[in-house]
């Protein structure tokens, strides 16, 4: 389905979805490279593509090409390793930078194949529930940071659960790096013997480590490039979600079966399950629970401007849904949990038709 994307004039740049409303605000060096280009607006890649032909994010013609410049430039690494793969060359680039979620997809494949035993079929279930999800999917689709940060707090767990701390808080913070978000994972790291006063502090230094050079990165960004945050993207709990279904509802009992509202229906039920599922373990000091729980609070206070395109909720869930498959009993409840809870994988194989 990538390889589909692939054209002789503009490379994988299909991949980053550039818009047509963006382009007379480009930066100026793409002005001559081939780029695949769809109406209106496009997707959130292509800024964070030029972010990866221009990393400087102090540079007036990368702020007036970026919708949001401040936010962007939180995400920076994936950008970063583009820029340098590629030498600086704007189409080499761009076509690192749409191909770097392929990457990281095969990566985390052969990684969570062996962390699950896909060679058994429960394994091989949950193996292909979260690799084809609609959150990793869509990650590569549209050439997004979740799918890399994932990966980032995959191996942080690995490592966690191999007595590795200082390896797990370097995987954090490059992952923090790639997502601000991989902040709420913190408190995977844990050094042994933390029960005693003495580990507490050395656990505690550990996770100020990994997330204090993100957190004064967001801030010196905010403080020197204009524009908001993130504002719309959070609202009282439960609420976000709960417009989101109502206006699914009625446009289901309007007769409109669009796939959008359909899956938006199942996929967003199939997300609720999956937090409450987590939630309700939170007494597990396992490594993918403690993973698991700060998504699954995150879930319910998602608004509605994240709701009105569901699979941006799956994407930012994306560890939710890796750590609830993880965690899933090999019990009688099994099979129905794991489909139920994951019926979204059908919408993610359809969008990633060409």
């Amino acid at each position: 389905m990538v390889a589909l994307r692939w054209d002789r004039a503009t490379g994988f740049t299909a991949l980053i979805q550039f818009g047509d409303d963006w382009t007379a605000q480009r930066l100026p060096v793409l002005k001559d490279t081939p780029i695949a280009t769809m109406p209106q607006g496009g997707y959130d890649g292509q800024f964070y593509a030029q972010l990866a032909v221009e990393p400087d994010v102090l540079s007036p013609d990368l702020q007036h090409a970026l919708d949001n410049p401040a936010y962007r430039s939180r995400r920076i690494l994936l950008p970063v390793v583009a820029h340098v793969l590629g030498g600086g060359r704007p189409g080499w680039v761009l076509n690192i930078y749409a191909l770097l979620n392929v990457a990281a997809w095969l990566a985390l494949a052969w990684v969570w194949w062996r962390e699950v035993d896909a060679n058994s079929p429960r394994g091989a279930a949950i193996w292909l529930a979260c690799m084809l999800s609609l959150g990793a999917l869509d990650s590569v689709r549209l050439s997004l940071t979740d799918l890399p940060a994932m990966l980032a707090l995959v191996l942080a767990v690995l490592a966690t659960q191999r007595a590795r701390p200082r390896l797990a808080a370097g995987l954090l913070l490059a992952g923090g790096f790639v997502r601000e978000t991989c902040l709420l994972a913190a408190g995977l790291l844990r050094v042994a013997g933390d029960d005693s006063r003495r580990g507490k502090w050395r656990t505690w230094i550990l996770r100020g480590a990994a997330v204090l050079p993100v957190i004064l990165w967001c801030g010196w960004l905010r403080g020197v490039i204009p524009g908001n945050a993130a504002g719309q993207n959070f609202a009282w709990p439960g609420v976000g979600l709960a417009r989101h279904l109502y206006g699914c509802a009625g446009q289901l009992g309007a007769g409109d079966f669009d796939s959008r509202y359909v899956f938006g229906l199942l996929g967003a039920l199939g997300l609720a399950y999956q937090s409450i599922f987590v939630l309700q373990r939170w007494r597990h000091a396992d490594a993918w629970t403690r993973l698991g729980l700060p998504f699954a609070a995150l879930f319910w206070l998602l608004s509605a401007y994240v709701f009105s395109g569901y699979w941006a909720a799956a994407r930012a869930c994306l560890p939710l849904t890796f750590a609830y498959n993880r965690m899933l009993p090999n019990d009688r409840a099994f099979w129905p949990r794991l489909i139920l809870a994951n019926l979204a994988v059908l919408h993610a194989l359809w969008r990633m038709l060409p």
